[in-house]
Protein backbone atom coordinates (compact mmCIF):
# COMPACT_ATOMS: atom_id res chain seq x y z
CA UNK A 1 0.00 0.00 0.00
CA UNK A 2 1.41 3.67 -1.37
CA UNK A 3 2.35 5.57 2.25
CA UNK A 4 0.41 8.93 3.10
CA UNK A 5 -2.43 8.34 1.12
CA UNK A 6 -5.85 8.31 3.00
CA UNK A 7 -6.00 4.95 3.21
CA UNK A 8 -2.77 4.36 4.89
CA UNK A 9 -3.49 7.42 7.54
CA UNK A 10 -6.77 5.53 8.63
CA UNK A 11 -5.25 2.00 8.72
CA UNK A 12 -2.49 3.35 10.89
CA UNK A 13 -4.59 5.61 13.24
CA UNK A 14 -7.08 2.12 13.91
CA UNK A 15 -3.79 -0.03 14.13
CA UNK A 16 -3.40 2.89 17.24
CA UNK A 17 -6.44 2.76 18.19
CA UNK A 18 -6.88 -0.56 18.84
CA UNK A 19 -3.66 -0.92 20.36
CA UNK A 20 -4.65 1.91 23.21
CA UNK A 21 -7.86 0.07 23.66
CA UNK A 22 -5.94 -3.13 24.62
CA UNK A 23 -3.64 -0.94 27.09
CA UNK A 24 -6.24 0.48 28.52
CA UNK A 25 -7.82 -2.68 29.29
CA UNK A 26 -5.17 -4.18 30.80
CA UNK A 27 -5.31 -3.74 34.50
CA UNK A 28 -3.17 -6.43 35.37
CA UNK A 29 0.63 -5.48 34.21
CA UNK A 30 2.89 -3.10 35.27
CA UNK A 31 1.20 0.52 35.04
CA UNK A 32 4.30 2.07 33.80
CA UNK A 33 4.09 0.21 30.91
CA UNK A 34 0.69 0.22 30.29
CA UNK A 35 1.12 4.13 30.68
CA UNK A 36 4.30 4.25 27.90
CA UNK A 37 2.48 2.36 25.24
CA UNK A 38 -0.89 4.65 25.80
CA UNK A 39 1.63 6.94 25.01
CA UNK A 40 3.24 5.36 22.08
CA UNK A 41 -0.45 4.60 20.36
CA UNK A 42 -1.35 8.76 21.39
CA UNK A 43 1.77 9.40 19.08
CA UNK A 44 1.27 7.21 16.08
CA UNK A 45 -1.97 8.14 15.99
CA UNK A 46 -1.07 12.23 15.81
CA UNK A 47 1.08 11.56 13.02
CA UNK A 48 -1.73 10.60 11.03
CA UNK A 49 -3.47 14.11 11.53
CA UNK A 50 -2.61 17.13 9.96
CA UNK A 51 -0.63 19.81 12.63
CA UNK A 52 -3.76 21.54 13.48
CA UNK A 53 -5.69 18.27 14.43
CA UNK A 54 -2.25 16.89 15.87
CA UNK A 55 -2.92 19.39 18.22
CA UNK A 56 -5.70 18.60 19.81
CA UNK A 57 -5.33 15.48 20.36
CA UNK A 58 -4.41 14.46 23.93
CA UNK A 59 -4.67 11.57 26.63
CA UNK A 60 -8.39 12.66 27.35
CA UNK A 61 -9.75 12.93 23.95
CA UNK A 62 -8.11 9.32 23.26
CA UNK A 63 -9.56 7.84 26.49
CA UNK A 64 -12.68 9.43 25.51
CA UNK A 65 -12.77 8.73 21.75
CA UNK A 66 -12.18 4.77 22.57
CA UNK A 67 -15.17 4.53 25.00
CA UNK A 68 -17.88 6.94 23.54
CA UNK A 69 -17.05 6.74 19.40
CA UNK A 70 -13.75 6.82 17.24
CA UNK A 71 -15.11 9.44 15.01
CA UNK A 72 -12.08 12.47 16.84
CA UNK A 73 -9.48 9.88 16.55
CA UNK A 74 -9.22 9.17 13.38
CA UNK A 75 -8.03 11.11 10.14
CA UNK A 76 -10.16 13.11 7.95
CA UNK A 77 -10.62 12.22 4.33
CA UNK A 78 -11.87 8.64 4.51
CA UNK A 79 -15.30 7.13 2.26
CA UNK A 80 -16.24 5.22 5.85
CA UNK A 81 -15.43 7.60 8.26
CA UNK A 82 -19.27 7.89 9.61
CA UNK A 83 -19.32 3.91 9.67
CA UNK A 84 -15.96 3.81 11.64
CA UNK A 85 -16.40 7.26 13.82
CA UNK A 86 -19.58 5.30 15.41
CA UNK A 87 -17.44 2.53 16.44
CA UNK A 88 -16.79 1.70 20.56
CA UNK A 89 -13.20 0.18 21.29
CA UNK A 90 -14.07 0.13 24.99
CA UNK A 91 -17.44 -0.47 26.97
CA UNK A 92 -18.23 2.48 29.64
CA UNK A 93 -16.40 -0.35 32.71
CA UNK A 94 -13.37 0.02 30.54
CA UNK A 95 -13.69 -3.50 28.58
CA UNK A 96 -13.08 -4.77 25.28
CA UNK A 97 -15.47 -4.78 22.64
CA UNK A 98 -15.29 -7.56 20.00
CA UNK A 99 -14.83 -4.67 17.36
CA UNK A 100 -11.16 -4.62 18.30
CA UNK A 101 -9.88 -7.95 16.96
CA UNK A 102 -12.32 -7.42 13.92
CA UNK A 103 -10.81 -4.09 12.94
CA UNK A 104 -7.43 -4.92 13.66
CA UNK A 105 -7.47 -8.08 11.32
CA UNK A 106 -9.36 -5.98 8.66
CA UNK A 107 -7.68 -2.40 9.02
CA UNK A 108 -3.63 -2.94 8.94
CA UNK A 109 -0.65 -1.75 7.41
CA UNK A 110 2.29 -3.10 5.57
CA UNK A 111 4.48 -4.84 7.97
CA UNK A 112 7.47 -2.48 7.39
CA UNK A 113 5.59 0.44 8.18
CA UNK A 114 3.69 -0.90 11.29
CA UNK A 115 7.12 -1.80 12.38
CA UNK A 116 7.97 1.42 12.80
CA UNK A 117 6.03 1.94 15.73
CA UNK A 118 5.27 -1.74 17.42
CA UNK A 119 7.50 -5.33 17.38
CA UNK A 120 4.66 -6.80 16.18
CA UNK A 121 2.87 -7.44 13.27
CA UNK A 122 -0.65 -8.85 12.00
CA UNK A 123 -1.77 -10.08 8.61
CA UNK A 124 -4.78 -8.65 7.51
CA UNK A 125 -7.98 -10.10 6.85
CA UNK A 126 -8.29 -10.83 3.49
CA UNK A 127 -4.69 -12.92 3.99
CA UNK A 128 -5.97 -15.08 7.08
CA UNK A 129 -9.19 -15.57 4.96
CA UNK A 130 -7.26 -16.88 2.20
CA UNK A 131 -4.87 -19.24 4.30
CA UNK A 132 -8.22 -21.13 5.52
CA UNK A 133 -9.35 -21.20 2.21
CA UNK A 134 -6.24 -22.82 1.22
CA UNK A 135 -5.85 -25.43 3.99
CA UNK A 136 -9.22 -26.76 2.64
CA UNK A 137 -9.24 -26.38 -1.13
CA UNK A 138 -6.76 -29.37 -1.53
CA UNK A 139 -9.61 -31.91 -0.55
CA UNK A 140 -11.48 -32.95 -3.08
CA UNK A 141 -14.54 -31.41 -3.96
CA UNK A 142 -17.05 -33.44 -1.82
CA UNK A 143 -14.63 -33.43 1.18
CA UNK A 144 -14.37 -29.62 0.79
CA UNK A 145 -18.16 -29.38 0.65
CA UNK A 146 -18.49 -31.03 3.44
CA UNK A 147 -15.51 -29.44 5.53
CA UNK A 148 -17.12 -25.99 4.43
CA UNK A 149 -20.91 -27.00 6.02
CA UNK A 150 -19.63 -28.25 8.95
CA UNK A 151 -17.42 -25.26 10.12
CA UNK A 152 -21.12 -23.22 9.09
CA UNK A 153 -23.61 -25.91 10.88
CA UNK A 154 -21.76 -27.07 13.96
CA UNK A 155 -19.52 -24.22 15.38
CA UNK A 156 -19.19 -25.59 18.93
CA UNK A 157 -19.81 -28.65 20.93
CA UNK A 158 -18.82 -31.69 22.62
CA UNK A 159 -15.32 -33.44 21.15
CA UNK A 160 -16.89 -36.62 20.28
CA UNK A 161 -20.13 -35.23 18.24
CA UNK A 162 -17.67 -33.08 16.17
CA UNK A 163 -15.29 -36.58 15.61
CA UNK A 164 -18.26 -38.53 14.42
CA UNK A 165 -19.38 -35.74 12.25
CA UNK A 166 -16.34 -35.19 11.07
CA UNK A 167 -15.17 -38.78 10.14
CA UNK A 168 -12.07 -39.48 8.43
CA UNK A 169 -11.67 -35.87 8.46
CA UNK A 170 -11.31 -35.09 11.90
CA UNK A 171 -8.01 -33.75 13.09
CA UNK A 172 -6.44 -32.84 9.88
CA UNK A 173 -7.12 -29.16 10.62
CA UNK A 174 -6.82 -26.72 13.51
CA UNK A 175 -10.06 -24.76 13.06
CA UNK A 176 -11.42 -26.03 16.94
CA UNK A 177 -9.88 -24.84 20.48
CA UNK A 178 -11.38 -25.87 23.73
CA UNK A 179 -14.05 -23.35 25.51
CA UNK A 180 -12.60 -23.83 29.04
CA UNK A 181 -9.70 -21.41 27.37
CA UNK A 182 -11.82 -19.05 26.55
CA UNK A 183 -12.86 -16.60 29.83
CA UNK A 184 -14.98 -14.11 28.05
CA UNK A 185 -17.64 -16.30 27.01
CA UNK A 186 -18.13 -17.88 30.75
CA UNK A 187 -20.79 -17.15 32.40
CA UNK A 188 -20.61 -19.03 35.88
CA UNK A 189 -18.98 -22.19 34.08
CA UNK A 190 -20.95 -22.40 31.37
CA UNK A 191 -21.06 -21.40 27.59
CA UNK A 192 -24.30 -20.40 25.60
CA UNK A 193 -24.57 -20.83 21.60
CA UNK A 194 -25.96 -17.98 19.91
CA UNK A 195 -29.55 -18.84 18.70
CA UNK A 196 -28.44 -17.27 15.12
CA UNK A 197 -25.01 -18.26 14.45
CA UNK A 198 -24.31 -21.53 16.99
CA UNK A 199 -21.15 -20.26 18.41
CA UNK A 200 -20.60 -19.36 22.25
CA UNK A 201 -21.74 -16.02 22.97
CA UNK A 202 -19.59 -13.35 24.76
CA UNK A 203 -20.47 -13.49 28.82
CA UNK A 204 -19.84 -10.09 30.23
CA UNK A 205 -20.17 -9.71 34.61
CA UNK A 206 -22.55 -6.76 35.32
CA UNK A 207 -23.02 -5.60 39.04
CA UNK A 208 -25.41 -7.50 41.73
CA UNK A 209 -23.77 -11.30 40.16
CA UNK A 210 -25.76 -10.26 36.66
CA UNK A 211 -24.26 -11.91 33.81
CA UNK A 212 -24.83 -9.70 29.71
CA UNK A 213 -24.69 -12.81 27.33
CA UNK A 214 -24.57 -11.59 24.14
CA UNK A 215 -23.50 -12.64 20.18
CA UNK A 216 -21.05 -9.69 18.74
CA UNK A 217 -22.46 -10.75 15.26
CA UNK A 218 -25.79 -10.50 16.06
CA UNK A 219 -26.75 -8.33 18.82
CA UNK A 220 -28.20 -5.76 16.36
CA UNK A 221 -30.68 -8.34 15.67
CA UNK A 222 -31.67 -8.75 19.43
CA UNK A 223 -29.06 -11.60 20.48
CA UNK A 224 -29.08 -10.62 24.14
CA UNK A 225 -29.88 -11.96 27.53
CA UNK A 226 -28.97 -11.35 31.13
CA UNK A 227 -28.47 -14.17 33.83
CA UNK A 228 -27.92 -14.99 37.37
CA UNK A 229 -26.04 -18.14 38.65
CA UNK A 230 -28.23 -20.94 40.18
CA UNK A 231 -28.04 -22.91 43.45
CA UNK A 232 -26.42 -26.71 42.39
CA UNK A 233 -24.53 -27.77 39.28
CA UNK A 234 -27.25 -26.62 36.43
CA UNK A 235 -26.96 -23.83 34.50
CA UNK A 236 -27.87 -20.39 34.77
CA UNK A 237 -31.04 -19.68 33.08
CA UNK A 238 -31.14 -16.77 30.54
CA UNK A 239 -33.65 -13.98 30.19
CA UNK A 240 -33.73 -12.87 26.45
CA UNK A 241 -33.78 -8.95 25.70
CA UNK A 242 -34.24 -8.80 22.17
CA UNK A 243 -36.55 -9.68 19.62
CA UNK A 244 -34.06 -12.65 18.55
CA UNK A 245 -33.25 -13.91 21.97
CA UNK A 246 -34.34 -17.54 21.77
CA UNK A 247 -33.95 -19.86 24.33
CA UNK A 248 -30.82 -21.58 24.43
CA UNK A 249 -29.48 -24.46 25.59
CA UNK A 250 -26.02 -24.23 27.95
CA UNK A 251 -22.56 -26.39 27.58
CA UNK A 252 -20.00 -26.92 30.24
CA UNK A 253 -17.20 -24.22 29.66
CA UNK A 254 -14.63 -27.15 30.88
CA UNK A 255 -14.24 -30.81 29.61
CA UNK A 256 -14.14 -31.89 25.79
CA UNK A 257 -16.42 -29.13 24.79
CA UNK A 258 -14.97 -26.93 21.45
CA UNK A 259 -15.80 -24.34 19.02
CA UNK A 260 -14.23 -22.84 16.01
CA UNK A 261 -11.40 -20.32 16.46
CA UNK A 262 -12.71 -16.81 16.21
CA UNK A 263 -11.04 -16.06 13.02
CA UNK A 264 -12.80 -19.54 11.70
CA UNK A 265 -16.00 -18.10 12.65
CA UNK A 266 -16.09 -14.35 11.48
CA UNK A 267 -14.59 -15.42 8.02
CA UNK A 268 -15.97 -19.39 7.43
CA UNK A 269 -18.79 -19.94 9.90
CA UNK A 270 -20.79 -16.62 9.47
CA UNK A 271 -20.81 -16.23 5.35
CA UNK A 272 -20.82 -20.02 4.77
CA UNK A 273 -24.62 -19.78 7.29
CA UNK A 274 -25.54 -17.42 4.52
CA UNK A 275 -24.57 -19.57 1.52
CA UNK A 276 -26.14 -22.18 2.88
CA UNK A 277 -28.91 -20.28 4.36
CA UNK A 278 -29.21 -18.80 0.62
CA UNK A 279 -29.34 -22.67 -1.19
CA UNK A 280 -32.16 -23.92 1.41
CA UNK A 281 -34.15 -21.07 0.43
CA UNK A 282 -33.44 -21.77 -3.43
CA UNK A 283 -33.86 -25.49 -3.23
CA UNK A 284 -37.24 -27.18 -4.81
CA UNK A 285 -38.02 -24.17 -7.19
CA UNK A 286 -38.53 -25.60 -10.77
CA UNK A 287 -36.31 -24.47 -12.94
CA UNK A 288 -33.75 -23.40 -10.85
CA UNK A 289 -29.65 -24.80 -10.10
CA UNK A 290 -27.81 -23.62 -7.01
CA UNK A 291 -24.52 -25.67 -6.72
CA UNK A 292 -22.10 -24.49 -3.97
CA UNK A 293 -18.34 -23.80 -4.26
CA UNK A 294 -18.04 -24.21 -8.41
CA UNK A 295 -15.06 -23.64 -10.57
CA UNK A 296 -12.89 -24.84 -7.30
CA UNK A 297 -14.54 -22.28 -5.36
CA UNK A 298 -13.29 -19.04 -7.39
CA UNK A 299 -16.84 -17.67 -5.74
CA UNK A 300 -19.24 -19.74 -3.49
CA UNK A 301 -22.79 -20.59 -5.37
CA UNK A 302 -23.77 -20.52 -8.42
CA UNK A 303 -27.27 -20.01 -8.93
CA UNK A 304 -28.77 -20.59 -12.16
CA UNK A 305 -32.59 -19.91 -13.81
CA UNK A 306 -33.02 -22.46 -17.05
CA UNK A 307 -35.47 -23.27 -19.30
CA UNK A 308 -38.53 -23.15 -19.62
CA UNK A 309 -37.45 -19.86 -17.14
CA UNK A 310 -36.33 -16.98 -18.71
CA UNK A 311 -32.36 -17.72 -18.62
CA UNK A 312 -30.14 -16.04 -15.46
CA UNK A 313 -27.33 -16.88 -13.82
CA UNK A 314 -25.92 -15.46 -10.27
CA UNK A 315 -22.31 -15.91 -9.10
CA UNK A 316 -22.21 -15.40 -5.42
CA UNK A 317 -19.65 -14.47 -2.84
CA UNK A 318 -20.57 -14.06 1.00
CA UNK A 319 -19.08 -11.94 3.15
CA UNK A 320 -18.79 -11.24 6.76
CA UNK A 321 -16.64 -8.79 7.32
CA UNK A 322 -17.51 -5.61 9.98
CA UNK A 323 -15.81 -3.29 8.46
CA UNK A 324 -16.96 -2.78 4.71
CA UNK A 325 -14.02 0.10 4.43
CA UNK A 326 -11.94 -2.26 4.64
CA UNK A 327 -13.80 -5.49 2.49
CA UNK A 328 -13.86 -2.46 -0.37
CA UNK A 329 -10.40 -2.15 -0.31
CA UNK A 330 -9.95 -5.88 -0.47
CA UNK A 331 -12.37 -6.73 -2.96
CA UNK A 332 -10.29 -3.48 -5.37
CA UNK A 333 -7.45 -5.32 -4.57
CA UNK A 334 -8.85 -8.66 -7.05
CA UNK A 335 -8.24 -9.21 -10.45
CA UNK A 336 -11.46 -9.34 -12.79
CA UNK A 337 -13.40 -12.55 -12.19
CA UNK A 338 -14.24 -12.59 -16.31
CA UNK A 339 -17.18 -13.61 -18.49
CA UNK A 340 -20.88 -12.48 -18.69
CA UNK A 341 -21.70 -13.14 -15.42
CA UNK A 342 -20.82 -10.16 -12.40
CA UNK A 343 -19.42 -11.47 -9.19
CA UNK A 344 -22.67 -10.69 -6.55
CA UNK A 345 -21.26 -10.12 -3.07
CA UNK A 346 -23.65 -10.54 -0.46
CA UNK A 347 -23.83 -9.24 2.79
CA UNK A 348 -25.39 -10.04 5.87
CA UNK A 349 -29.21 -8.38 5.61
CA UNK A 350 -28.55 -6.61 9.27
CA UNK A 351 -25.54 -4.75 7.83
CA UNK A 352 -28.27 -3.21 5.36
CA UNK A 353 -27.94 0.40 6.11
CA UNK A 354 -24.19 0.07 5.78
CA UNK A 355 -24.79 -0.80 1.66
CA UNK A 356 -24.76 2.23 0.05
CA UNK A 357 -20.90 3.01 1.58
CA UNK A 358 -19.63 -0.66 -0.22
CA UNK A 359 -21.56 0.24 -3.40
CA UNK A 360 -20.57 3.65 -3.74
CA UNK A 361 -16.79 2.49 -3.01
CA UNK A 362 -16.91 -0.43 -5.89
CA UNK A 363 -18.70 1.78 -8.62
CA UNK A 364 -15.92 1.55 -10.98
CA UNK A 365 -15.99 -1.97 -10.74
CA UNK A 366 -18.24 -3.58 -13.47
CA UNK A 367 -17.77 -7.17 -12.32
CA UNK A 368 -18.87 -6.78 -9.09
CA UNK A 369 -22.83 -6.53 -7.35
CA UNK A 370 -23.82 -5.70 -3.96
CA UNK A 371 -27.08 -6.53 -1.55
CA UNK A 372 -27.48 -8.82 1.09
CA UNK A 373 -28.53 -12.15 1.31
CA UNK A 374 -32.37 -11.65 1.32
CA UNK A 375 -32.38 -9.51 -1.20
CA UNK A 376 -30.46 -11.96 -3.26
CA UNK A 377 -33.01 -14.68 -2.46
CA UNK A 378 -36.44 -12.24 -3.03
CA UNK A 379 -33.75 -11.14 -6.57
CA UNK A 380 -33.78 -14.75 -7.67
CA UNK A 381 -37.74 -15.79 -6.80
CA UNK A 382 -39.10 -12.58 -8.58
CA UNK A 383 -36.91 -13.48 -11.57
CA UNK A 384 -38.51 -17.00 -11.40
CA UNK A 385 -41.66 -15.77 -10.91
CA UNK A 386 -41.09 -13.58 -14.23
CA UNK A 387 -39.99 -16.48 -16.63
CA UNK A 388 -43.45 -17.91 -15.44
CA UNK A 389 -45.69 -15.62 -16.39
Amino acid sequence: MERNTPRWRRDLALTACCAAAVAEADRTGDPGRRAARLVDCLGVLRSTHGAGAAAALDMGVLRRGLRQGLAPLLPSGSEDDDLLGGMRLLSKDGLLCDAVEDLGREHLVPQQALMEYWPWARLRAEQEEQQLYAEIRRLPPDDYAKVRELLASDPAAEQGVLWEKWGGLWGRFGFFEPVSSWPWCNAAGWCFPCPVCAWPMRAQSAAGGVFIVSCDAHLLEGVQYTCRPVRGSGPPVLEGGGRSAEQVEGFPAAGDYLAVSRTVWRYLTLPGRMEFAIRDALTGIAGLSVLMYPEGDRYDLRITAAEPLVAKEWRVDAKAWRSFGALADALLERPALGGRVRLTIVVPHRQRSDLPLLQSRLAGRRDFEVMTDKNLVAEVLRWCRRGES
